[in-house]
């Protein structure tokens, strides 16, 4: 499995769950793969770091990514909170 390929996968991931939970037409259904697709975003964090550590990249190549990351999942968990409370 390549490294690269493998960050793509999850970030492709954090989209692919939002729109399969959007299509439920269920709260409770789609706060399910909104938690899919932060889960997402921390694995893409995760490669990100150990990107840094294995040495293909340096932490200045990498910090607005990891930052964007946070920022997409802060988001999602204000959209988790916003549909628990609309259940």
């Amino acid at each position: 499995m390549d490294f690269k390929d493998q960050i793509k996968r999850a970030v492709v991931s954090i989209s692919n769950n939002i729109a399969e939970g959007s299509e439920y037409n269920n709260n409770k259904q789609f706060v399910r793969f909104l938690k899919h697709a932060k889960g997402s975003c921390a694995e893409v964090r995760s490669m990100l770091i150990l990107s840094v550590e294995l040495e293909f990249c340096s932490k200045t190549e990498i910090e607005e990514a990891i930052n964007l990351s946070v920022e997409i999942s802060k988001s999602l968990s204000k959209f988790i909170e916003y549909l628990k409370l609309r259940a």
